[in-house]
């Protein structure tokens, strides 16, 4: 596998074409999982921190500074969060993106993985609606609050897909395997007859940065910028995507932008 080839396209071209030949003639294996475990091998040893993925992560970045240009032709203000891992990060698993036991969000045009706006949005409007409420932030909660809005279409907030930069490790991709104990069957657990199958799945690795833009479609007093501005670089250090309760996820915000003000902090 390459990086140069499509990898959404490819993997499910692959799936079904395999699963023809499985079919035939090794109906005993679990097909999925060892397919699952030989694409994820596949992706972290093509995704590896070469000179050709740090520049597809450079044309990358000036495709998100192009959507901050536009997007500050557009919005009253635009904030751009540098955030870097510290875990790896695992997101929409159970999506179509990718034909696998244990998928990730994947960009089929820009080829490589994201975190969708959506999944940013909840972590981001959770936390505030915790904290506000429990007086650990700062400002007016009527202000705050009402700038998410009822439904994402009335929110003054617009959040952006964020993608992956630049990586600072060994890979972009890495192959992570968990290993579930017990299956239900019948709506019982038998300890006795458990068999732990291993599933191997692909993440996003520590150490690799994202740039996340987030827009205000009105403008808002300094105050509640401010207060705004902050809460979102904390609520992101929360944990973003999946499994975040048992460590996956965990990014530190470096820096922020917000070149409307010339403004920015590390």
């Amino acid at each position: 596998m390459s990086i140069h080839v499509n990898v959404v396209s490819l993997l499910s071209k692959s799936f079904v074409e395999c699963f023809l030949k499985c079919s035939e003639c090794c109906k005993d294996i679990g097909y999925v999982s060892e397919f699952s475990r030989l694409a994820s091998e596949r992706l972290m040893e093509a995704y590896k921190c070469n000179d050709d993925v740090k520049r597809l992560l450079e044309n990358i970045k000036k495709y998100v500074d192009e959507l901050q240009r536009a997007a500050e032709q557009v919005f009253s203000s635009v904030i751009r969060y540098e955030v870097e891992l510290e875990s790896r990060l695992t997101v929409h698993g159970s999506s179509h993106h990718l034909p696998l036991q244990i998928s990730l969000a994947w960009d089929p045009v820009l080829n490589v993985p994201y975190v969708l706006s959506s999944s940013i949005r909840g972590v981001v409007r959770a936390f505030f609606e915790e904290n506000i409420q429990g007086g650990k932030v700062s400002g007016s909660i009527e202000d705050l609050v009402k700038l998410f809005g009822e439904t994402e279409h009335s929110s003054v907030v617009v959040f952006f897909d964020a993608y992956p930069v630049e990586c600072r490790g060994e890979h972009l991709v890495e192959a992570d395997v968990i290993t579930p104990h017990y299956s239900e069957v019948a709506g019982t657990i038998d300890e006795a007859r458990s068999s732990p199958v291993p599933l191997v799945f692909p993440v996003l690795a520590p150490r690799t940065v994202l740039h996340v833009l987030v827009a205000l479609r009105k403008p808002v007093d300094g105050s509640t910028l401010k207060t705004f501005m902050e809460g979102v670089s904390k609520a992101l250090e929360n944990g973003l995507g999946a499994k975040t309760s048992v460590g996956y996820g965990r990014v530190r915000v470096k820096k922020v932008y917000f070149p409307q003000l010339n403004h920015r902090y590390e």
